[in-house]
């Protein structure tokens, strides 16, 4: 998957690597920033610096009943309960990006952050949870063919009563099965639920529900290239930010 953005007068080429020529389309003198992801190394000189990182993949080689049969029992309980909620909906390759890209704006800003743009969410694949017609968690998913990437994960699991937290928890963790199927079906030789970080309190609550799949723990290699003023530029933005913290004391 390949996608070029402009960031103020910069060029930015960034590839998430499956099969691509990367010697056709790495070009220094066209891009102030490259970044190339893949899932196994790659030599690509000493311009580029290497950040390693764990990630976790369900592969799809087994019947989608042993594959269910791994994740943890109280998941499998959960998973089993949902079946039992008609008012549940699953939907894979859903076409609702306005919805979806609404949802995640709220579960960014509720968590304090900054969510992407809406155009973060082209080509990719969008699976998602309904409870009495209303979207209440989604997995969109990148199509690196033959793997399925999430993208991320969000729901709605920060509102309402405890029974209604209940439900979107429940339907979250259907998805993944369901996306298995759905990849499995397709031919897709695994789904990587994305890194895991034990570092920080709320990464490690992310990572540990990853965790509940049975996915096998794998390395994801990040190539980075900046150019000479793209790092200057990097530098204004940490100097700038460090004023506006300064100013705010």
């Amino acid at each position: 998957m390949i996608t070029r953005e402009k960031k103020l007068i910069f060029n930015v080429l960034r590839i998430l690597h499956v099969d691509e020529d990367l010697s056709a389309l790495i070009d220094k003198t066209k891009y102030a920033f490259i970044s190339i992801i893949s899932y196994k190394p790659l030599n690509l000189g000493t311009d580029f610096f290497l950040k390693q990182k764990n990630i976790i993949n369900i592969y799809l080689t087994d019947p989608i009943e042993e594959i269910f049969e791994r994740f943890t029992r109280s998941t499998k309980l959960e998973i089993k309960k949902t079946y039992q909620i008609q008012e549940l909906e699953f939907v894979m390759d859903d076409k609702n990006l306005e919805g979806t890209y609404n949802l995640y704006k709220q579960f960014e800003y509720s968590q304090g952050r900054v969510p992407w743009k809406k155009a973060s969410f082209d080509g990719v694949k969008l699976f998602n949870a309904y409870y009495n017609g209303e979207l209440i968690s989604s997995i969109p998913c990148y199509n690196l063919y033959p793997y399925l990437q999430a993208r991320a994960m969000f729901s709605k699991r920060i509102e309402g009563d405890k029974q209604y937290k209940k439900i979107v928890g429940h339907a979250t963790r259907r998805l993944v099965l369901d996306i298995c199927q759905y990849a499995k079906t397709h031919n897709y030789l695994f789904f990587g639920l994305g890194s895991i970080n034990f570092e920080s309190y709320q990464k490690s609550n992310v990572s540990q529900f990853k965790g509940f799949f049975g996915g096998v723990i794998e390395n994801e290699y990040t190539y980075i290239y900046k150019n000479s003023s793209y790092k200057i530029f990097e530098k204004l933005l940490t100097a700038k930010a460090r004023l506006k913290k300064l100013f705010r004391i």
